[in-house]
């Protein structure tokens, strides 16, 4: 029985170690890295910063060029609601938007597909704005404009890395001939 209660007692302590490591006493929620603050209430989205958030929308899926022939694919980012427990929230704040290459399929990871992103190569790629401020329940609009430099098959991501920690992204196939 006493060697039940010493293991019990090992791990009350563990579990209030580890509960500690993720909430502290100023209502901080810490994420892996990162560091979201619940400023009047809980609107830290679960999976904040590490799931897409889906805010970010291209209109264009696919998009066939020739080699420097443009073409520019409106996007825009949303201030759409979100729900915590019994809290609506919105999604807010500056956002920069930035462009890479990256794999085919996605998936709404970031640790994922922050991994497989890397520079443009083979298009010139120009985002306008490529900084925005979100406000809740409105959208911002945007622009990428695409000049492909070399043939082949281009999956270009449009991500948006806001100020308050969430991310979101969108892909589309750009095929050169």
């Amino acid at each position: 029985m006493r060697g039940f209660m010493s293991v019990m007692l090992v791990l009350i302590v563990i579990g209030i170690a580890v509960a500690g490591w993720f909430y502290s006493p100023e209502g901080s929620v810490i994420s892996g890295n990162s560091r979201e603050h619940n400023s009047g209430g809980d609107c830290v989205h679960p999976g904040y910063g590490e799931l897409n958030a889906h805010v970010l929308n291209l209109t264009e899926e696919n998009v066939s060029l020739h080699v420097g022939e443009s073409a520019e694919i409106t996007g825009a980012v949303e201030g759409k609601a979100f729900f915590v427990g019994n809290e609506t929230c919105q999604y807010s704040g500056n956002a920069t938007l930035r462009a890479y290459l990256g794999p085919e399929y996605t998936k709404d990871s970031w640790s994922y597909v922050s991994g497989k992103l890397r520079s443009v190569e083979g298009l010139k790629v120009r985002i306008d704005p490529s900084g925005i401020a979100l406000e809740p329940g409105k959208t911002v609009p945007f622009t990428l404009k695409v000049t492909p430099e070399r043939t082949g098959t281009y999956y270009l991501y449009a991500v948006a890395f806001s100020d308050a920690g969430w991310r979101s992204w969108a892909v589309v196939r750009i095929n050169v001939s």
